[in-house]
């Protein structure tokens, strides 16, 4: 039975303006997706009320067109879905980080009538295959809150749930998210559905050392266009961090294979070097 085409997503937080790291990883989704013949689909994900603005998202959808990012269809934003806890094992938390951190919670023995819900993640290693780096092995380090206290999912359920609703079958995402794989693996082990494939991308930091973020360290693709920058030149600044030659985006052809580890450093003068 022949292979059914990749299905992929760009999932942008309406929290920030785009930034080259963004563009980093939403260019290599959309590479993979459309050079198999694929569909790429756009989900808002806006879990984070006090912080997701509809003007954000707006200006986001305009800088992915600008820089060639397509989509075949856009589905429904996170904010508008339901996201139940019955088929995952979960307990109460109301420890704060630090007492996380320390390994004081005992909450995993109790039964708290409040506090956010984590999911109960089963001991040992995960094992995953990411399509750059080959076999991983990962511990996850602590039971992910899957939803908050007032009620609302938090990022590690909402993002295996849609994936799973919306028919994705390949993640492309930045290797800081590595880790987080493990964890997501298990909740589709537990709600019994089958996984995407995996794609880690190199992150780009900033010349602090610190990854490249919405508030820290980057500049946003409307600022670089305002410059004077063209897609093209973007593209070719990031392309071969992607282990591809410099030049227009419709003519690359991604191989997760060539696919540097990174990380790579943005420096002060806006030049990208590892």
């Amino acid at each position: 039975m022949p292979l059914l085409p990749p299905v992929g997503r760009l999932a942008p937080t309406p929290s920030g303006l785009l930034h080259l790291g963004n563009a980093l990883a939403f260019g290599a989704a959309w590479l993979s997706a459309r050079g198999a013949g694929g569909r790429v689909l756009l989900r808002v994900e806006d879990l984070d009320r006090g912080r997701a603005r509809d003007l954000v998202a707006d200006a986001q959808r305009a800088d992915l067109r600008w820089l060639g990012l397509d989509w075949d269809a856009e589905v429904t934003p996170q904010s508008r879905r339901a996201y139940p806890i019955d088929a995952i094992p979960t307990y109460r938390c109301t420890c704060n980080r630090a007492a996380r951190l320390a390994r004081l919670c005992t909450c995993r023995a109790a039964r708290h009538a409040e506090g956010v819900w984590r999911y109960r993640t089963p001991p040992g290693e995960v094992a995953f295959v990411d399509r750059a780096r080959g076999p991983c092995r990962v511990a996850p380090e602590d039971d992910p809150v899957v939803m908050r206290a007032d009620g609302e999912a938090a990022y590690p359920l909402a993002v295996v749930v849609d994936d799973a609703r919306d028919g994705v079958t390949e993640v492309v995402r930045g290797a800081d998210l590595l880790d987080a794989t493990a964890v997501q693996v298990r909740l589709y082990e537990a709600m019994g559905l089958v996984p995407p494939t995996w794609l880690h991308v190199p992150v780009l930091l900033g010349p602090d050392g610190r990854k490249l973020s919405k508030s820290h360290g980057s500049t946003g693709i409307g600022a670089l266009r305002d410059a004077g920058y063209t897609p093209e030149r973007i593209w070719s600044l990031l392309l071969p961090l992607l282990g591809l030659p410099p030049g227009p985006l419709e003519h690359a052809r991604l191989d997760p294979a060539r696919i540097p580890p990174g990380p790579f450093v943005v420096g002060e003068d806006g030049r990208i070097r590892s």
